[in-house]
């Protein structure tokens, strides 16, 4: 079901209309309180009747009870012509297998699993026994070097084809593509931003919307929502035929569905996995109906690619599958299993979202920490069992473990920094800001709950990046972390040992940043500064590689950079003892991507550290909350197991950041106590709101008796003219209706708004009355006889009479709609009745509150006065 939302229209100086429509907040909690309620009766009702239920359980059973998760076995498999000093895990020769073997494949091995691997050695293998005959890998800019180094280290002879920006510039391209159509390599490793440019033809995408446009036009026979599908069906032509006239197509052109691949590798997929979803969900946070250019070029390719080679040929290999929110799930299984879901009739979001989840709202700490505010969005799960056999016929998830050469991990070190009382005077700011812009009292283009979120995030940091006349303060990220790292540095100086800073909101530039605040404090603490490195420095693939060769080899011992630069499947673990997270990014993935560089195989320590920085009181708080609910969601869908067949727990791994929250909150108490606080005020609103629809409901209650007498006592009035029409056939000559239609179109014009009704004239035995405050463009009149009844007329003289005929002519239509309201009223006061008779209330809960409240105020050591 949509969410539900109840508005007031309000005066407002921004908008051109004047007008704006803004949530009554009361109201819509209530309709939503209704809305579960409904839910849940429907529920209950759904199984009561036996029949039903038989047919419902059929349809399950035939659907989704027919489907057994298959395992995959790689160790018959030889790997010919890979070196004699590398070995694959059983874990990656089964992967391989199942690449092998299975159309499509999502490999989601932990980050630092050795997924490159995997890839390399079922391309070849492929290759070797003939399932493909071109393979190529689509790998991140940074890190193209690596990959051909590691594709050569682990197939020596390999003939592979290394594509980068460099080599793929416009006046090269034509000849690199002709070169990959027609040569024979092992593996063609290719740049994004190189594949990217890789053009499609116009005529496939023609191609493909007059498919989608017969697919609608079936759909349009049998279907409710015609106007829309039409409405679409009508876009996708005009798109067709606006291209059909642009230029054509370059003629020697070779184009991506002309270069025969017949098995695409997508390293590190979770970054296309912004494709643009349909969906009927409004006002629910984590759906993007957008997309971007990127993601929607890669999903084009990929099913030209599966069109290709009868539905198979596409390997995606993330170690963070769900990035950002629930529909990366969906995503994944549209690139991968978009046949699969079309068979379920799960190809649609909305169908998918029906099956696998529902909307929830939840209490989540505000912006300006200092309360809680109601949200929507996806994080309750259902038919988890389902859902993991349909992922798993596609996805090989592994997850990292000691056996397989991974350091040990004992947990994260904390390090909590006080909020100065600076801090705090730019919070009480932000918090103001926040309140003007949530009202809408600010234009959002010089203020908006993005830059809001944004100042403040950056405030956590340091007060600097906001206030840059703020003074330096020991209580700062900076300092902490830079006494930590010193204290590593100096531990390890015989290993040479490296330590990794990870910092995304600030980055080197001219004023203030964090990355040289970092590098002046270590240097003044004794860090030797040639042993400092940022990975922003290395502007080119050459460079990058000999700082992290510098890196590997003990010369540059504190690296400081980003999640999207040093992040994203850099391999420089061998020297790595320790970890700081400077700063908290959005997505859980990014967690994980920064983690994957130290929590990796090929690391020569055998314990690490990571460490975290979080301000007290500032708005690590609200990014701790969100890495929580993204974090609920990527559990419960990425649980190795499922055993139970709903699932809104939160694991261990959420409650280490929700340990964190409460943390940075300064005392776990303090949430339980806005949650009660806010959870109080919303029943305290339900039950006045409860309390004034059942004082309403005593008044209309009392008001139906007479409103059911005066329904008779107009059927009776209504039944008597009905059957005075029917006696009475009233003929008049064409003179006389003409000279009764003047007079009475005369009367009407000299009618508007009289101060009070009078009778113009007689008319088939009925007066005819002209009403009090009549406007002359929309006249009506009544009739009178028994019974008094109302009808418009038109603005045509020819018509006045006519319309007063055709209400005499059908007025069974009318004595029929007198009884359906009287039915209607006989109704309303049973179903009054069984409302009032509900015991329903809030009032145990509310106390319940009050007294939990009171119970919390007395351990911190609030007096209530």
């Amino acid at each position: 079901m949509r969410p539900v939302y109840v508005t007031d229209e309000v005066a407002s100086l921004t908008s051109k209309s004047g007008k704006k429509r803004i949530i009554n907040k009361q109201e819509t909690m209530l309709a939503t309180e209704k809305q579960q309620a409904i839910i849940k009766e429907f529920q209950n009702w759904i199984w009561q009747d036996e029949k039903r239920k038989k047919r419902l359980e059929k349809i399950y059973d035939d659907t989704y009870a027919s489907s057994v998760i298959r395992h995959y076995d790689g160790s018959f498999l030889s790997f010919s012509g890979m070196s004699e000093k590398e070995k694959l895990f059983d874990y990656q020769k089964n992967a391989v297998a199942r690449i092998m073997f299975s159309p499509n494949t999502l490999l989601a091995h932990d980050v630092g699993s050795g997924k490159t691997f995997v890839m390399i050695a079922a391309g070849m293998e492929m290759r070797r026994i003939g399932i493909s005959k071109k393979n190529m890998y689509v790998v991140p800019n940074n890190i193209i070097g690596q990959w051909k180094d590691l594709f050569e280290r682990l197939y020596p002879k390999a003939n592979v084809l290394c594509i980068d920006p460099s080599c793929f510039s416009p006046q090269k391209r034509e000849a690199v593509i002709e070169d990959i159509k027609n040569g024979d390599y092992d593996g063609i490793i290719i740049a994004y931003s190189c594949f990217e440019t890789v053009p499609i033809s116009k005529q496939y995408y023609i191609d493909t919307m007059m498919k989608e446009i017969e697919k609608l036009n079936k759909q349009m026979k049998n279907n409710k929502l015609i106007d829309k599908l039409q409405s679409k069906s009508r876009k996708l032509t005009e798109a067709v035929e606006e291209l059909k006239n642009a230029a054509d197509d370059i003629c020697d052109t070779i184009y991506f569905e002309d270069l025969g691949i017949n098995t695409l590798f997508v390293d590190e997929a979770h970054n296309y996995k912004n494709l643009p979803i349909e969906t009927k969900i409004c006002k629910v946070l984590g759906i993007s109906t957008t997309g971007s250019a990127k993601c929607s070029d890669m999903y084009e390719k990929v099913r030209i690619v599966q069109k290709q080679n009868n539905g198979r040929g596409v390997v995606f290999a993330t170690g963070t599958p769900i990035t950002n929110s629930l529909t990366d799930a969906y995503v994944m299984q549209k690139y991968l299993q978009y046949g699969e879901l079309t068979l379920l009739g799960l190809q649609n979001f909305d169908s998918w979202i029906s099956m696998f989840a529902e909307k929830v709202n939840e209490m989540e700490i505000d912006v300006d920490t200092s309360k809680f505010r109601m949200a929507t969005r996806f994080s309750k799960f259902h038919n988890l069992p389902e859902l993991g056999t349909l992922l798993a016929s596609i996805a090989d998830f592994h997850s990292v473990d000691k056996q397989n050469d991974i350091p040990d991990f004992d947990g994260y070190a904390d390090d909590n920094v006080s909020k100065t009382d600076e801090l705090q005077l730019y919070l009480d700011d932000i918090s103001a800001r926040a309140d003007v812009t949530r009202s809408r009292g600010m234009n959002p283009k010089i203020d908006n709950m993005l830059k809001v979120t944004s100042d403040g995030r950056k405030a956590a940091l340091d007060l600097r990046l906001v206030s840059p006349n703020a003074a330096s303060s020991y209580e700062s990220k900076a300092v902490h972390c830079a006494e930590n790292v010193m204290e590593i540095y100096k531990r390890t100086e015989k290993e040479k040992s490296a330590q990794l800073i990870f910092c995304d909101i600030s980055t080197p530039k001219a004023s203030f940043n964090l990355y040289d605040e970092m590098k002046q404090l270590l240097v003044k603490m004794g860090a030797d500064e040639r042993k400092i490195a940022f990975v922003h420095d290395a502007k080119t693939e050459k460079e990058r590689n000999l700082l992290f060769a510098s890196v590997q080899s003990g010369e540059i011992r504190i690296l400081i950079g980003s999640t999207f630069k040093l992040g994203l499947g850099v391999n420089i673990q061998n020297k790595l003892c320790a970890l700081h997270h400077l700063d908290v990014p959005w997505r859980p993935a990014d967690m994980v991507q920064r983690e994957g560089r130290i929590i990796r195989q090929g690391n020569e320590n055998k314990k690490i550290e990571i460490y975290r920085y979080i301000t007290e009181g500032s708005f690590d708080a609200y990014s701790w909350q969100i890495l929580e609910n993204k974090q609920r969601i990527i559990s419960n869908v990425l649980s190795g197991s499922v055993d139970s067949r709903t699932c809104d727990e939160i694991d261990d791994a959420v409650l280490d950041y929700a340990e964190v929250k409460a943390l940075a909150i300064g005392n776990p108490l303090l949430k339980e106590r806005v949650e009660c606080a806010n959870e109080l005020s919303r029943c305290v609103t339900l039950q006045r709101k409860l309390l004034e629809m059942r004082s309403a409901l005593e008044i209309e209650k009392l008001e139906i008796p007479g409103k059911i007498k005066r329904q008779k006592e107009l059927a009776e009035r209504a039944k008597a003219d009905s059957e005075f029409i029917g006696k009475n056939k009233f003929i008049y000559k064409n003179e006389e209706r003409a000279k009764l239609r003047e007079v009475l179109f005369g009367l009407l014009k000299e009618n508007e708004l009289c101060d009070s009704e009078h009778t113009a004239l007689s008319y088939r035995g009925f007066d005819v009355i002209l009403p009090a405050g009549m406007f002359k463009h929309k006249p009506f009149v009544y009739i009178k006889n028994n019974g008094r009844y109302r009808i418009e007329l038109g603005l045509a003289k020819t018509g006045i009479l006519t319309r007063i005929d055709n209400f005499m002519d059908n007025f069974e239509k009318h004595l029929a709609k007198i009884g359906e309201n009287l039915e209607k009223l006989k109704k309303r006061k049973v179903d009054i009745a069984q409302e009032l008779s509900k015991d329903e209330s809030y009032s145990d809960k509310i106390q319940s509150l009050k007294d939990r409240i009171e119970e919390i105020d007395k351990r911190l050591g609030v007096k209530n006065e």
